[in-house]
């Protein structure tokens, strides 16, 4: 059967051994579950969308490393950004405190004046050295996310297929699917 045919329905057999997903239905003394099409409309509802939902029941870490990946890739981002404002903002402070400073020269004893000076060095290197680190956490999980791409495209998640998924799980209330969508 070719995976674009549209189905009038799907019907899952369950055994009790493998019920991870239907826990609700055993107990109502339903050993299988009968999926139809909220509409004649749904294009979706087609052999292939059905090949691939379950293949996510069975592997759903594929997509959800992808995601957990993503997440964290923005969070990155935003840190960078914060980190890079929060920089320039500093900079442009301390050339003007710089300006003040050289109007009026107080008196320091010696000890005290390299202890200041260290201290803001040191601070400004922990900032770069944080820039650093988050840059290369941010390429590493790149090459991650490469490779979850990868592996969700060989195990039949290609980005052309996804919103057929989306509709699928809107309509049957696998919610799982939609995991990163409305957070």
């Amino acid at each position: 059967m070719d995976s674009n045919v549209h189905l009038d329905y799907a019907l899952f057999q369950l055994t009790p051994t493998r019920t991870r997903y239907a826990k609700e239905q055993i107990p109502k003394g339903g050993y299988s579950i009968k999926l139809c099409p909220p509409s004649s409309n749904s294009s979706w509802f087609s052999k292939g969308t059905l090949e691939r939902f379950v293949r996510f029941v069975s592997t759903p870490e594929v997509l959800e490393r992808f995601v957990t990946i993503e997440a964290e890739i923005s969070q990155i981002e935003v840190s960078i950004q914060t980190n890079e404002s929060s920089n320039t903002n500093e900079g442009t402070a301390s050339v003007a405190d710089g300006n003040a400073k050289k109007a009026i020269v107080p008196y320091k004893p010696k000890a005290e004046s390299n202890e200041s000076t260290d201290e803001v060095a040191q601070g400004e290197n922990s900032k770069i050295r944080l820039q650093r680190v988050l840059e290369t956490r941010k390429k590493v999980l790149r090459k991650e996310q490469a490779m979850a791409y990868a592996r969700a495209f060989v195990a039949g998640f290609d980005m052309d297929w996804i919103d057929d998924l989306i509709l699928f799980s809107d309509a049957f209330g696998a919610l799982r699917l939609r995991y990163d969508s409305d957070e």
